[in-house]
């Protein structure tokens, strides 16, 4: 029997963390990218008239003549495995060993950030961040119950003397950084700053 206009159904409460989480920042900057009077150079958004619409579809229109039912079947949680073995190959290729059994594949860095937090993050734990940081790292992490604490960087990335001295200080469970086009300041650290980096 369906239910009258007039019956309320309560909303169940949030969980604490979700109460305190705020609002999203990334969710913000991409609601002023649907303002057709703004151009919104905050969100980091391409531009459309690069999408290659019909390259895109011609690749699906292949995949699904040669093999429509291994492509819309349920694939492991890890990854599609054919994807998982050609990455593997393509960082021990560049140096680091790595197997297909190594390799998650997500759908986007929000969903591999939130995975590592899930994993790694007990509320109180301190995490070391580049100032500036991308919004929804801060936001994940935060609200995996992190202590965030910036590091101080330069036009090559991560301060070493400054990263030193927090990991010494406060004994991080670990250190976000995007070394190569970190968002936002577009900056890729040198090669002897990533070894120093690595180092600490």
């Amino acid at each position: 029997m369906p239910l009258s206009p007039a019956v309320t159904v309560p909303t169940p409460p949030l969980a604490g963390r979700a109460v305190g989480g705020g609002g999203s920042p990334v969710g913000d900057i991409l609601a002023v990218t649907a303002r057709p009077e703004v151009i919104n150079f905050a969100g980091g958004l391409p531009a459309r008239e690069l999408f290659d619409a019909e390259g895109i579809a011609e690749a699906f229109r292949a995949v699904l003549a040669e093999q429509a039912p291994r492509a819309l079947q349920y694939a492991t949680t890890e990854g599609e495995p054919a994807l998982r073995g050609a990455l593997a190959g393509r960082m021990t290729a560049r140096g680091l060993a790595t197997e297909a059994d190594d390799v998650l594949v997500t759908t986007g860095s929000q969903q591999g950030l939130s995975l590592v937090a899930q994993a790694l993050i007990e509320p109180g734990d301190t995490v070391l961040v580049e100032s500036p940081c991308y919004l929804a790292a801060l936001q994940v992490f935060a609200f995996a119950g992190a202590r965030i604490v910036p590091v101080a960087c330069d036009d090559e990335g991560i301060d070493p003397a400054a990263l030193e001295e927090l990991v010494v200080r406060e004994r991080p469970k670990f250190l976000y950084t995007v070394p190569t086009f970190q968002n936002p300041t577009g900056r890729t650290m040198t090669a002897d700053r990533r070894r120093e980096v690595a180092r600490i």
